[in-house]
């Protein structure tokens, strides 16, 4: 399996419901190919976090996270927040690649000022993090604005890169968890069952290092293997705060059913 992991924010509580997490396929487009396609219908989608402060993230047109924020005192600032994306994302030279200290390479959108705006998920190779940027910047500035559509659910899709991809909803539309590539869709259904049945146990988290003294998290199954990823943190402590969290969500609130 082709490790690709995002960077994702977690520790929002999921709506109550009954029953396991169904899974919504609605993104899945299988004529998705390359750079023109993930151009198509990107869009921002702004949301309140759990700390009630406004973010935003960026996903391309097969429904990937590409881009997630800071997170803003307002809605407002969210929104001045999208606008300094589109001006400063269309420029190669305002993207920041980094490399993790497990040997992986994510990027940071810098405003004029040298503040992050924006951080990336997780590339194998510092080769495919460059291309990601190319991309990014092609699609800022067509991308529409709206805001994510409430109710936590797992979505399926396929990623740029051609393999098949998951991630997790809350219950406000934040994206807090997507997984590793997949060859087959069906093994990405198949992952979403995963994280239900190894994201209750805290023990299946793992705090990993980035850069910077920024950390983040993987869940993993019982055989090692990782099932998906947070966004980064500013330290250690926080990222296992966040870890802890999400074992405590899942274990007394399951995903709300979707419609197929």
């Amino acid at each position: 399996m082709k490790t690709q992991i995002a960077l994702l924010s977690l520790g929002l509580i999921l709506s109550a419901c009954d029953g396991t997490a169904a899974v919504d396929e609605s993104y899945i487009d299988d004529s998705v190919d390359g750079k023109e396609d993930a151009v198509r219908s990107a869009r921002f989608e702004t949301f309140t976090g759990r700390d009630g402060k406004s973010y935003f993230h960026l996903l391309a047109g097969n429904g990937q996270l590409v881009l997630k924020s800071q997170g803003y005192a307002s809605a407002a600032g969210a929104q001045d927040g999208i606008e300094t994306v589109k001006f400063n994302g269309a420029y190669t030279d305002s993207y920041q690649i980094l490399e993790s200290k497990d040997g992986q390479f994510y990027f940071n959108l810098l405003a004029g000022n040298w503040q992050i705006i924006g951080t990336s998920e997780l590339y194998v190779s510092k080769s495919n993090a460059q291309r990601a940027v190319d991309t990014v910047a092609g699609l800022v500035a067509k991308a529409s604005d709206g805001k994510a559509a409430s109710g936590a659910r797992f979505q399926v899709f396929k990623g740029m890169d051609g393999q098949y991809y998951f991630h997790l909803r809350a219950a406000n539309g934040e994206i807090v968890l997507q997984s590793e590539g997949y060859t087959r869709k069906a093994s990405a259904v198949a992952g979403t069952n995963s994280v239900t049945a190894n994201g209750t146990s805290a023990s299946r988290y793992k705090i990993k290092d980035a850069a910077n003294g920024q950390a983040y998290f993987v869940l993993t199954a019982a055989n090692g293997q990782v099932i998906g990823a947070s966004e980064t943190f500013v330290s250690r402590s926080g990222a296992q705060a966040s870890a802890n969290a999400v074992a405590a969500m899942l274990q007394t609130t399951p995903v709300q059913q979707v419609a197929q």
